[in-house]
Formats: C-alpha cells, structure tokens, sequence
C-alpha cells in the first residue's frame, strides 16, 4: 500500500533533479514518480525541497489542499496577475500561446527566480 496524504503533503520520488518551489506533475506511467510540470501543463502540485539527485525523496504539497503555496517565476509579474505555467516548474504571466491560466500571482516579482505566493489551481 502506498504512503498515505497527510495535511496536503506527499512524498514522491525525484523522476528528475528538482528545486524546491516548483510545480510538478506525475511521470509517464509512475505514480510514484514526479518531474517538473512544463509550459501549459497541469500540476500535481508544488515541490517543498529541493531533490539533488534522480531517485531523491520530494515532498510535494498538493494542489488540492485549497491553500496558497510558494513558487518560482521565470520573469518579472505584477501583484494580481493571471499566471500560466511556465518551463522546468516556474509560473509566469506571458501567456504560452493559446494557454490556460494556473493561477494567481498575491506578489509582485521583479526577476526570473524570485519565489513569491501564488494561488494555484493545477
């Protein structure tokens, strides 16, 4: 039987080197195993550490837990702004082409990197 989901928190395996801060979906045919969730895709949810290593344990806190997470935008963005999923796990405000808003930015950012709050819905 697989780990139980505590307080919106679940562990999962490095399917890739992650930062801490970054969404994150399930791996092609694992349900174990999480990478980083690229432009326009849905997430799982949002790393808590950093896994150095393929094969590293992750702590993801889940999108489904109805709470605001920190994550890590890949440009400058204004507090309030829709946000889209950008590459390797960060949000931006561009918009990819034809994408799907992820969330809200409750911060203001200045520069790719910045970790600020955000509402995320997937």
């Amino acid at each position: 039987m697989s780990q139980q989901t505590e307080n919106g928190l679940k562990t999962f395996t490095a399917g890739e080197v992650l930062e801490a801060y970054r969404r994150v979906k399930l791996s092609a045919g694992s349900g174990s195993q999480v990478e980083y969730a690229d432009a326009d895709e849905a997430c799982i949810g949002v790393t808590q550490i950093k896994a150095e290593a393929v094969g590293d344990m992750v702590t993801v806190a889940l999108v489904t837990t109805g709470r605001t997470f920190k994550v890590t935008a890949n440009e400058a963005m204004a507090a309030g702004a829709s946000i889209y999923a950008g590459a390797d796990g960060k949000v931006q405000d561009t918009d990819p082409g034809a994408g799907t808003i992820r969330g809200t930015a409750l911060e203001a950012t200045t520069a790719d990197g910045d970790i600020i709050e955000a509402i995320i819905g997937s």
